[in-house]
């Protein structure tokens, strides 16, 4: 197999590559990764390019480079691998817990009205429009982009966010949330992206655009939320009695013939 520069620097394309290797369970813990001589061969690349995703690797923290030893699957990689909390709120509440904040926009703006209609507002009617991002060990995993109508937004403030989930602000307790929609696309980073979750432009992005309502089936916040697959994996899972309803999830294909 030979990498191609397809708009993607090779050793950005070999990181990938290895990653997705170690992370879905071909190398395991304490395992040595091919040799950088195997690794040119196999690939038809430079050794330079080799040793460049190697270090990326070891700066992700999934492997370690013993000189004139090899490259070796780091033990954190069985963490990375644990059941998670698959529940809406659970997560919410571990995103709070083990990542920290920061907030890029905080403003209140006419809001756009592709995004005010799903917010049940007038175009133009004022909403509060608010960026952040989340990172975890210091690198960020979440540019959040969102919206919230003023009437829920009160309780919004930068000191109330470095202490409460977003959410809980908006409906008074996480009790108070209701209906969650999702529509979830693969994306190509653009400048401001790139640069709130420290990613090369035109990499790949995954797009998640979310509406959440209140208990009453009022709207309260949309958003949309960019991660890199580089350090964030999307997991669902779905109940007995929701695998044949809609809820699951369904493709819509947008081909014009």
């Amino acid at each position: 197999m030979k990498l191609r520069p397809n708009g993607t620097l090779l050793h950005r394309q070999l990181f990938v590559l290895l990653k997705e290797q170690i992370v879905s369970g071909r190398y395991h813990s304490g395992d040595r990764l091919p040799t950088q001589d195997e690794l040119c061969r196999q690939f038809s690349i430079s050794r330079i390019t080799v040793r460049r995703a190697l270090t990326d690797l070891q700066d992700e923290g999934l492997i370690r480079n013993e000189q004139g030893v090899g490259a070796f699957v780091t033990a954190r990689i069985d963490k990375l691998k644990r059941g998670p909390d698959f529940s809406f709120i659970g997560n919410m509440r571990r995103t709070l817990k083990e990542t920290t904040m920061q907030i890029l926009l905080m403003q209140v703006q006419p809001c756009p009205g592709s995004i005010a209609g799903p917010l049940g507002l007038a175009a133009g009617a004022e909403a509060l429009h608010l960026v952040r991002t989340r990172s975890k060990n210091g690198k960020p995993v979440a540019l959040m982009d969102g919206w919230i109508p003023s009437r829920f937004a009160a309780a919004v403030t930068a000191k109330a966010l470095q202490k409460k989930s977003l959410h809980e602000l908006i409906a008074g307790s996480f009790d108070q949330l209701g209906r969650v929609a999702q529509e979830v696309n693969a994306a190509l980073a653009d400048p401001i992206v790139a640069q709130g979750l420290q990613v090369e432009v035109n990499s790949a992005v995954l797009r998640a655009t979310r509406l959440v309502h209140h208990r009453d089936g009022a709207p309260v916040h949309y958003v949309t939320v960019w991660t890199t697959p580089l350090r964030t994996r999307l997991v669902m899972e779905i109940g007995a009695d929701d695998i044949d309803g809609y809820n699951v999830g369904r493709l819509l294909h947008d081909v014009r013939g």
